[in-house]
C-alpha cells in the first residue's frame, strides 16, 4: 500500500491559513470533502473532532495525524496540508505542528485504516518528507512529488 495511492494532489494544501486546531482541522476536512466524493463534511469533522477528544493527534516532532472512521463514506482518502510557521496542537511533545495527514476511514474497513496510520507514521520517521515539504516552495506538485520521492525510500 502507497501513500500515493490515497492522496491526490487536490488533496494536498500547501498553506493552510487556520490559526486554532479547531479552524485547521475544520479547513482541511473541508478541502478533503470539497476533493473527495462521498464525503459529509460536518459529519467527518464531528467523527475526528470525537477522536481529538480522547487524545490529540499531534504525534510530535512537528506532525499530526488527525484520524477517523467513518460509516457512510467507500474509501479511505488522505489530505496532506502544510502550516510552515505551525501552529498548537497538544502535541505529544508540546511542539507546534506544520504537517498534518487527515486521514477518514469506512468503519468496515479497520485493517487498511491502521495499515495507512503506520505508513504515515514510518514516512515522517524514515524519511525527509516533514523537512523538505516545510522547507522547500510547495505547491500541492511539488508535496505530491516529494512525498513520491521519499516513499520510494521506504520500499
Amino acid at each position: 500500500m502507497e501513500l500515493t495511492d490515497l492522496v491526490c494532489e487536490k488533496c494536498i494544501v500547501p498553506d493552510l491559513k487556520g490559526e486554532s486546531k479547531s479552524d485547521i482541522l475544520r479547513e482541511m476536512m473541508n478541502s478533503l470533502a470539497k476533493n473527495e466524493t462521498g464525503i459529509d463534511a460536518e459529519a467527518a469533522l464531528s467523527a475526528i473532532m470525537e477522536r481529538e477528544a480522547l487524545g490529540s493527534t499531534g504525534v510530535g516532532e512537528q506532525v499530526a495525524i488527525p484520524h477517523a472512521k467513518i460509516a457512510d463514506i467507500e474509501d479511505i482518502s488522505v489530505l496532506i496540508g502544510v502550516k510552515k510557521d505551525g501552529i498548537d496542537f497538544d502535541s505529544a511533545d508540546g511542539k507546534p505542528v506544520k504537517v498534518f495527514f487527515m486521514l477518514v476511514s469506512p468503519e468496515k474497513q479497520m485493517n487498511m485504516h491502521l495499515k495507512t496510520l503506520a505508513r504515515i507514521s514510518k514516512l515522517v520517521k524514515m524519511t525527509d518528507f516533514k523537512d523538505r515539504v516545510t522547507a522547500e516552495s510547495s505547491t500541492p506538485e511539488r508535496i505530491y512529488a516529494i512525498l513520491k520521492e521519499e516513499e520510494s525510500r521506504l520500499g
